[in-house]
Formats: C-alpha cells, structure tokens, sequence
C-alpha cells in the first residue's frame, strides 16, 4: 500500500522487501523492477529505511532504464497503546535521483524532495484502519502537495489479510489532485516469508498522467 502504518520490525530485526511495482498510463508503461527496500529496527519503536528501484521504461521511443529516485527515512512509533489502542508515528523520509542519467532521461526526479507525515493505526473489531497525512516539500520547480491515506485491513483468516485503500495527493494552493484506489493481499508463507500484492489505478488525476492500471508483487523477508 503507498498508505504507511506505524509499524516496525522490532529491536535488531531486518525486513527486507523485494519487489516489482508497474505504472501505465496511455503513452508509457514504467516498471520498477528490482524495486529493494530495507528496513531495520532501531530499538522496538523506531525504524530505519531505504529503497531503491531499478527503472524501466516504455513509450513511443526506445525504452530508458536506470535508477529510480532513492528514498531514505525514520519512523519514530512515539505512541503505543497497544493492540487495543491508538498506535502513532512520524516518517520523515528524503528523495533524491543517484543517478545523474536517469535524472535527465526522466525516470528519476531532480533536485531533493522531503516527506513530512505522521501515521495513525486502531483496531476496530477485528480489522485494523490506518490514516497518514502528511506533507511533500519539492525543489522550487515542482509542486509542494499534501497526502491523505487510509487503509483498512481485514484478517481472513490467521495470516491472510485483504486490504482496501483510497490514498489522494493534492498540490498546495492549486485544484490538482491524484486520487487512487488500490485493493490489495498480505499472505504469510511462514514466521518469515509473507507474499505482498496489490492492484489499481487512479480514480481521477490533474496532477499528472492518469495511471490506468498499477499493480504490486513482492515477497516480504523478516530476520
């Protein structure tokens, strides 16, 4: 889900994503894949990440491959109530190209990019709703937006999950937004080994191309 929830692996403990994410739209079709995202427990209340995609994309010309944008953050769980209670965090997270020919082909973004958001997760039930809300500071040529995120997530059965999520991105001072919907599946293979899908598409898009179809696959390694 692009939705983040305040989780964390746990003190000492890695979590390591490996994946294939695909964006279309009516000109292109973009896919990341390896998309590799590490993640390590700094403590049971903190969390430490980085991710990096290998990017390939196809148009009307001849297909561009490279680095994505490289993404590295913090998540900080500064308040557990348990299971039964309110769990929140903050996720400051920097984006930035690492690759000076992927920025000009167009498949990384120039300049530095900083999230600013803090995430909410509640048991109702016997399913589990997260919110995120935050804010993206983008260099001067780009557009400065907000997030709005929530999921809701229902346990099948004990280690199979469905999970639903509308997730709207809106540019500061402009009527341009992004809204997706995404319906998506978390299956635990074993202790270690959990299978993460998802598939959807924008709902409506002003901020740029609408995507007509995205979809997640990727295998979640916990130790």
């Amino acid at each position: 889900m692009i939705t983040d929830d305040p989780a964390t692996p746990g003190d000492g403990h890695w979590e390591i994503n490996m994946a294939s994410l695909v964006n279309r739209t009516s000109p292109t079709s973009t896919t990341q894949l390896p998309l590799l995202d590490v993640n390590y427990g700094l403590g049971e209340r903190i969390q430490l990440k980085v991710e990096m995609p290998w990017v390939l994309q196809d148009g009307a010309g001849p297909q561009l491959k490279g680095f994505g944008n490289a993404l590295v953050g913090v998540k900080w769980r500064f308040c557990d109530d348990g299971e039964e209670g309110w769990r929140i965090s903050t996720y400051p997270q920097v984006v930035f190209s690492p690759s000076t020919r992927s920025t000009q082909n167009g498949i990384a973004s120039s300049g530095v990019a900083y999230l600013a958001p803090i995430e909410f997760l509640r048991q109702l039930g016997g399913d589990d709703i997260n919110f995120e809300l935050g804010r993206w500071f983008r260099p001067a040529e780009q557009i400065d937006s907000w997030i709005m995120g929530a999921v809701l997530t229902h346990e099948v059965r004990k280690g199979f999950e469905l999970m639903l999520e509308l997730h709207d991105e809106f540019a500061v001072h402009q009527a341009r937004d992004q809204l997706i919907l995404n319906l998506g599946t978390r299956w635990d293979l074993s202790d270690r080994y959990t299978i993460l899908a998802a598939l959807g598409r924008d709902l409506h898009n002003t901020l740029s191309e609408k995507d007509t179809f995205q979809s997640y696959l990727g295998v979640q390694a916990r130790f």
